[in-house]
């Protein structure tokens, strides 16, 4: 700090950092301005190489003495190499004064920055003369001083900073938007009518338009104005449509009402959709895979087999039915509709199949293509049967060495979580394989490979042509499986690798742990097993002889006597049970063919009386028409 507010040293003398001997200083940099002409004469007639070691040259630089500069030299030599400032402590006296104090305020953050306003102050008669250099003049006519613009804003700018300057700027900024908001907002509180947005103010247009135009051709002749703007709306038109069949006009029903629309060019090409769908609230069954469907999208209706699906950041997996409560990916094959068109699917349009609630599922449209990329999982497995250390040959996964040969690389996994890969095909046994794993796995564990499998959607599309039939409800498209089978009376298939059996497993018997003697020994006492010998020579309870008093025994008899009177009557008592249950049956039987014999005699007698109401019925019914034929002849 005392560098930098040092009146005394000059900026020379302080890029030097030299205190102790500040004269021999400012000598040598006057010797080294009266040098600098020849030392740049020298230095444009260097080469390249020297100025590469010059750079060198700043570390560690040798110090050679000369004969001329000795004194010089010596007292550089003497200079205490350290980045401690070195000072006298009399160069402290002089700032006991208050006005050195005073000069230097200023530099610091507690002083004042308008050094100009003091300096005026300080200086009153100057004013006058800045007037006059100015250009201040005096108004003799209407007695009016007029000053100069240019001081007042020379001095303002002067005073302020960089930073004022900016926060200035930045304050009329806030102002200006202020205003702006303020001016704004009081128009819609004074204005009682709202802002009119983008689609109102096109509505407007259009009006006007539509306006200019009845004033345009109001007294025109309708013939040619609808060559000039077409037919306008809520005229009646007729159409000729060509290549029509004629069912559709021979079994036009007026109570079916048949709405003309375009379609674009590229809505008649046929593609892949990608929907999302979801199955209606009111639908009694979720929705199967390659069950039809039929879909009303755009002008269209048609039939088509969805396959359902879902994406889980990698595949499409294919779903064998709809979620219950949330949407899923649906893929058909059908006229191509732009995104986010709607459309809802029935099951059937028969009355025959519709008794309950019709509409299936509702969705949109997220994509269009010309192929479907729908996958499913495929699992193969297999077991070991030879096992090396993490090497094993595995069994009954594939058939053939060509099926090896195509998914060699593939991984595979243990049920144990062990990770493995295939490796190639065995040349002997037919359908084995080597594979490698992270471990060593057992014999009893279970390898199974996880595959992924394509599907591809049917290229089904059937329109529906129900207008051209006589009835409009018995058009019917292709048939549900279910329904199928039911109408050819056929049961489902069962197969049998797809049915549950029963899983024998054989219990897994491990060997007891055995620790050779060598090593027991040197095994502390808590860590040694502790198993008691077997018993080879039988007890002395089981060598003891029961000898009983005569007392117990005669206990001992009367209890075996009574034992077997109380198992003598329970079997009497369950043989009169067996006989008395005999007869009861014989009894419910009679009754039961007796019962029988009523009814059928009940309903002999109703079906009786019932023949004869109705024969009354016809009998009047025949005389009523033969006296009308005979009325009428």
């Amino acid at each position: 700090m005392q560098l930098i507010y040092d009146d005394n040293k000059t900026p020379e003398e302080i890029s030097r950092y030299d205190l102790a001997h500040p004269d021999k200083v400012a000598q040598e940099m006057n010797n080294n301005n009266n040098n600098d002409d020849d030392d740049n004469d020298d230095n444009n007639n260097n080469n390249d190489d020297n100025n590469n070691n010059d750079d060198d040259d700043e570390f560690f630089k040798l110090i050679k003495s000369n004969n001329n500069d000795d004194e010089k030299d010596n007292d550089k030599l003497d200079i205490i190499d350290s980045s401690k400032t070195i000072f006298d402590i009399k160069d402290l006296d002089e700032w006991d004064d208050e006005n050195a104090l005073d000069s230097i305020r200023n530099r610091f953050i507690t002083g004042s920055l308008d050094d100009d306003d003091n300096d005026d102050d300080n200086n009153p008669g100057e004013d006058d003369e800045d007037d006059e250099i100015n250009g201040d003049f005096e108004d003799l006519e209407n007695g009016e001083i007029i000053k100069s613009t240019t001081t007042n804003e020379t001095t303002t700018n002067a005073t302020k900073s960089h930073d004022q300057i900016e926060q200035e700027q930045l304050d009329q900024k806030k102002e200006i938007l202020k205003k702006k908001f303020d001016a704004e907002y009081d128009d819609e509180k004074e204005d009682s009518t709202p802002k009119i947005d983008f689609y109102d103010e096109m509505k407007d247009e259009i009006n006007k338009q539509l306006q200019f135009n009845r004033e345009e051709f109001e007294d025109d002749d309708p013939l040619v104005r609808s060559k000039v703007e077409g037919f306008r709306p809520g005229n009646y038109v007729r159409i000729l449509l060509n290549g029509m069949p004629c069912e559709f006009v021979k079994y036009f029903d007026p109570i079916y009402p048949i709405i003309v629309g375009g379609l674009l060019p590229n809505e008649e090409n046929l593609g892949f959709l990608q929907l999302r769908i979801k199955r209606h609230r009111w639908h009694k069954k979720i929705l199967k895979t390659k069950d039809p469907l039929i879909f009303s999208l755009g002008w269209r209706r048609f039939q088509s087999i969805p396959i359902y699906s879902l994406n889980d950041g990698t595949h499409n997996r294919m779903l064998k039915y709809t979620p219950e409560h949330m949407h899923s990916l649906a893929t058909i094959y059908g006229p191509i509709h732009p995104p986010n068109t709607g459309f809802c699917a029935i099951q059937s349009i028969s009355d025959n199949n519709t008794s309950a609630f019709r509409i299936s599922a509702t969705g949109i449209i997220l994509d269009i293509n010309h192929s479907a990329d729908i996958v499913k999982k495929l699992k193969l497995t297999g077991t070991p049967y030879k096992i090396f250390k993490n090497t094993a040959f595995i069994k009954d996964m594939f058939t053939s060495a060509l099926e090896v040969a195509k998914f060699e690389g593939a991984a595979i996994r243990t049920v144990s979580g062990i990770r493995g890969q295939v490796k190639k095909h065995l040349p002997k046994p037919e359908g084995h394989f080597r594979a490698t794993f992270e471990d060593k796995v057992l014999m009893s564990d279970i390898i199974f490979l996880r595959a992924w499998y394509p599907v591809k959607p049917p290229k089904y599309y059937n329109p529906v042509t129900s207008l051209l039939l006589s009835s409009k409800k018995e058009w019917q498209g292709v048939r549900l499986v279910g329904q199928i089978r039911k109408d050819l009376q056929k049961s489902v298939p069962n197969n049998p690798d797809s049915s549950y059996k029963k899983i024998e497993r054989q219990t897994r018997r491990f060997n007891p742990l055995h620790i050779p003697k060598s090593i027991q020994s040197s095994l502390p006492f808590t860590s040694k097993p502790k198993l008691p010998k077997k018993q080879t020579k039988p007890t002395y309870l089981q060598k003891r002889a029961v000898v009983l008093e005569p007392q117990e025994k005669k206990i001992y008899t009367l209890m075996q006597q009574i034992q077997t009177l109380k198992k003598e009557k329970d079997k009497k008592r369950k043989e009169k049970q067996s006989e008395r249950k005999v007869k009861h049956d014989k009894k419910i039987a009679k009754e039961e063919v007796n019962r029988l014999e009523n009814e059928k005699k009940k309903r002999k007698l109703y079906f009786k009386k019932e023949g004869l109401i109705e024969k009354k019925k016809n009998a009047s019914t025949s005389d009523v028409r033969k006296s009308k034929k005979s009325r009428i002849e």
